[in-house]
């Protein structure tokens, strides 16, 4: 079953977020837009500057062309920038389950982080912004980690009160709009994006709203499947990839094999890299 938040702060009225009875900031942003229908929440790291506001002003220029429903500061503070009502811009090139423009139907929820950092020879921790860290100090922890959707790097932690408040924040949005998914942005934006960083716990974050079927680490295949070499219908099937087979997406792209649109997803399975159509496999 799962485990909801049994003491939670946050409530929605008229779109808007309350906490304790109150409503939390909101400061508009203009880069928002009309036909907003929710489904779920991408989450996603601001990959900025850890001052807070700082995400908060970005989203409040047009030149940004950016936005989102909700920050979450490092101590936890929730700033609402775009009603529930409609579709903030946090996603860009996106598809979920073979559905392009994952903002019409996804809320955006960004988390104040630095993104990926490199680790220089004096120590120090750099993001791409060329600012220094030193792991440890200033309550700002580190740790290594390599995956295949991220890559190799150094990553901030997250605040306890950061994943707490993220967590009530999803629980609660989910129970006000019904909503089916969570997921990263790398997750919708495979090769594109890669956060949030491996350090977020979004594995747990879904089973305790969503129960235990959504702890598995990736997609699996629907069905017994063809992996392509490139995405077409020819003969140039790789290998029969079977039913329920876990699969590492490595990028998205759309394709006209049969003169119309159609998503294709380029994979690892088995260490063997081809291409699956999107509704062979089981995105959440």
């Amino acid at each position: 079953m799962p485990q909801f938040i049994r003491t939670n702060p946050y409530t929605i009225r008229s779109h808007r977020l309350f906490k304790d009875g109150q409503p939390i900031a909101f400061i508009r942003s203009p880069n928002q837009s009309a036909g907003f229908a929710p489904r779920g929440i991408v989450l996603h790291d601001t990959a900025g500057r850890l001052e807070a506001g700082q995400a908060v002003n970005w989203f409040l220029q047009a030149e940004a062309r950016a936005s989102a429903h909700l920050t979450v500061e490092r101590d936890g503070r929730v700033t609402q920038q775009v009603g529930f009502e409609r579709r903030a811009w946090h996603a860009g090139k996106s598809c979920y389950r073979g559905e392009k423009d994952v903002n019409a139907f996804a809320f955006g929820i960004e988390m104040v982080n630095l993104g990926k950092c490199a680790k220089l020879r004096d120590g120090h921790l750099q993001p791409w912004f060329k600012a220094l860290y030193r792991d440890g100090v200033d309550g700002h922890d580190f740790a290594f980690a390599n995956t295949k959707a991220h890559g190799k790097g150094w990553w901030l932690d997250y605040t306890q009160q950061q994943i707490e408040t993220v967590t009530a924040l999803c629980q609660t949005l989910t129970e006000k709009y019904g909503l089916s998914f969570i997921k990263g942005h790398w997750e919708v934006s495979p090769g594109r994006k890669i956060d949030p960083s491996p350090l977020f716990p979004l594995d747990s974050l879904r089973t305790k709203l969503f129960g235990e079927r959504f702890a598995t680490e990736g997609p699996l295949l629907l069905v017994d499947g063809n992996l392509r070499r490139w995405p077409s219908y020819h003969d140039n099937i790789i290998q029969i990839v079977p039913k329920g087979a876990p699969i590492q997406i490595i990028r998205s792209g759309t394709y006209n094999p049969l003169g119309t649109p159609e998503v294709w997803y380029l994979v690892e399975t088995n260490d063997q890299q081809g291409w699956l159509h999107h509704s062979l496999i089981d995105l959440e």
